[in-house]
């Protein structure tokens, strides 16, 4: 069974020769690479023009996209595999990764989706820690704590695009969590675990999750209250808890996260909202032009 494994790319070749290694080096005999590049000005473009030249398991494209739920659809689009996953390029698979994937999912209980335990791994590729992964026998409400699947991890058939479709490209960061969320509404009892380290997820400054932490918790927060009814303030709280230990913090981004936030959450759970901002505020200045912003703020609440 033929496997694609699409990788999307923008300007990380410090990573790419190790992430491409780690899918080249895997023990199934049949797969092919479909790396996507957003038009990276880095040295990308040369770099994997001279790899499929000597791989011819490696396609590539390198163009300008709108992001990388863009270039993760154009790579789904293009594969050719019964079996497809998606390894971001600053992230590696472990050794059997993919073997362990397709035994699973060619079971007699044909899932559709498998993924597996994940570890976050610093910028030199050094362990942090275990991603906080849950099997697929918990309920769905389990994602209102935090996305428990290691997006690398994961392995899904292509079929599975007919009926749950491709990424939303509209989300700038959280269309991993929105198709897992999709997933487990539409296909629950046809996902499958593996109880192994299946991938080493990069955790790094220039990362998307860190670079843009406020629109993982809004785009979260929204896409929970949109699957399961619900929208959780802890993912907004965890951000603000994340400002305090920040040195230099985006003024404009924290106001206009305040803005936003008060059309997600509940009455209740707003009102929370501003009584941290209002604690933060005796100390931070970000958190007293955030609690001038907030719809009614100190006014009401």
């Amino acid at each position: 069974m033929l496997v694609s494994v699409v990788m999307p790319t923008f300007n990380a070749i410090a990573w790419l020769e190790a992430a491409v290694d780690s899918v080249l080096t895997q023990d199934y005999p049949t797969l092919e690479l479909l790396v996507v590049d957003g038009g990276s000005t880095d040295g990308t473009h040369d770099w994997i023009a001279k790899a499929a030249n000597r791989d011819r398991r490696i396609q590539f494209v390198s163009e300008t996209d709108s992001g990388p739920a863009a270039a993760i659809n154009k790579g789904l689009r293009q594969a050719k595999g019964v079996y497809v996953g998606w390894l971001n390029a600053d992230d590696l698979y472990s050794q059997g990764a993919i073997a362990r994937a397709v035994d699973r999912l060619h079971a007699t209980d044909a899932p559709v989706l498998v993924y597996g335990e994940g570890v976050h791994i610093d910028s030199n590729g050094q362990p942090i820690r275990a991603y906080p992964t849950r099997p697929p026998s918990v309920e769905i409400e389990e994602f209102l704590n935090g996305c428990f699947i290691c997006q690398p991890t994961a392995f899904f058939r292509r079929s599975l695009i007919l009926t749950t479709g491709l990424l939303d490209e509209s989300l700038k960061t959280a269309f991993d969590f929105d198709y897992w969320l999709r997933i487990f509404r539409g296909h629950r009892r046809r996902i499958a675990f593996v109880a192994q380290v299946q991938a080493y997820s990069r955790w790094h400054d220039n990362a998307l999750s860190a670079r843009l932490r406020s629109t993982v918790a809004l785009e979260a927060v929204a896409l929970l209250r949109r699957h399961l009814g619900k929208a959780p303030l802890h993912w907004a709280l965890t951000y603000l808890l994340e400002l305090t230990r920040q040195s230099q913090v985006d003024l404009s981004e924290v106001v206009n996260f305040s803005k936003k936030i008060a059309d997600i959450v509940s009455v209740d759970d707003y009102a929370e909202y501003v009584a941290v901002l209002k604690r933060y505020a005796e100390e931070y200045p970000w958190a007293r032009l955030a609690l001038q912003a907030s719809r009614n703020g100190a006014y009401i609440f």
